[in-house]
């Protein structure tokens, strides 16, 4: 009797714990999923304002420095996702994102360098073109989302 109840106790225990694996498995799922495609419409949203901001900043000395901070804090949400933790199956396209991210960084800072020089803020930082491909992977991400 004591042997069949340890043995039902250690399959109960057993059982719980998959299921926690599936649950933890589908929280990472849902959390990458959410956090990728939020991180992702702020860099379409940037992308839409991000040429009324630099003709501004031209002329406007606030608008220049609120859209260096604006720049700064795109920079780090650029930082911030590569923390991400990244399901097993999502791990390409992740990679992806990263990558364009690699490059995104690279034209921010190019920005920022334009903004001290006095110089048309976006020329020559790349930063449009990677902002359209990374938002193409938006629809792939929206496929994770259960």
């Amino acid at each position: 009797m004591i042997k069949r109840s340890v043995t039902l106790l250690m399959l109960s225990i057993m059982l719980l714990t998959a299921g926690c694996g599936i649950m933890n498995e589908v929280g990472q799922t849902v959390n990458f999923a959410t956090e990728t495609t939020d991180y992702l419409q702020s860099l379409t949203d940037f992308g839409q304002d991000m040429n009324a901001l630099a003709e501004k900043a031209m002329t406007d000395l606030d608008a220049r420095t609120d859209l260096k901070e604006r720049l700064l804090a795109l920079k780090e949400q650029v930082v911030n996702y590569e923390g991400l933790q990244v399901p097993d199956y999502a791990k390409d396209l992740h990679h992806s994102i990263a990558e364009y991210n690699t490059t995104l960084q690279k034209g921010l800072d190019q920005a920022l360098t334009n903004i001290e020089q006095g110089r048309a803020v976006f020329e020559s930082t790349g930063i449009p073109d990677t902002i359209n491909k990374i938002n193409e992977l938006l629809s792939q991400i929206n496929q994770l989302t259960p």
